[in-house]
């Protein structure tokens, strides 16, 4: 395929995500065509729950967020994931990809996402990797990995009542 039509189709949030010294605004649009109409821009930080902290912020969308420049600002390790995914929502993509893309974020954030990705993902294919097994409840298709290799797949209630490594690791995960 030729890469370019690959970027276009494609919204990433690694689990390594970049934070830009660049104005909120410009963080969220990164490598993205847009005009002077901030609509979509708050539509993507809305879908991530992040417009109080933004309007909190000294200027707005046009925050800078470097603390190092002067009158820049800095945002919380799950502020910056928040921004990461809006960037992906922004994009509107045919394909999205998130690699943990809630592991910085408190509980509230992290179900805010995960509710947002469940109201997206019906018009476009939707990969999610993560270890946090519950947040595996909304897949239509789950794909359990071991040693890079396809050990089980299915549905989360037939994975979780199943004999197989996913409900191990998820009886794991809740005994605590």
């Amino acid at each position: 395929m030729d890469p370019a039509t690959v970027w276009a189709q494609t919204g990433l949030v690694p689990q390594i995500f970049g934070q830009w010294p660049l104005r909120l605004r410009e963080n969220v649009t990164l490598g993205q065509p847009h005009s002077y109409d901030d609509a979509p821009v708050w539509a993507a930080i809305d879908a991530v729950g992040l417009r109080d902290a933004v309007e909190d912020l000294p200027t707005g969308l046009d925050t800078l967020l470097a603390r190092d420049i002067f009158g820049g600002t800095e945002l919380s390790g799950g502020q910056w994931q928040r921004i990461a995914c809006s960037r992906a929502l922004y994009r509107r993509p045919e394909l999205l990809i998130l690699d943990e893309p809630t592991s910085q974020m408190d509980p509230r954030g992290e179900h805010q996402i995960f509710e947002q990705i469940k109201a997206i993902s019906a018009d476009r294919i939707t990969i999610v990797v993560t270890h946090r097994l519950e947040n595996t409840k909304i897949a239509d298709h789950i794909i359990v990995l071991e040693s890079g290799r396809i050990t089980e797949q299915g549905r989360y209630d037939d994975l979780a009542h199943g004999a197989g490594t996913f409900a191990e690791l998820l009886e794991l995960s809740q005994d605590r």
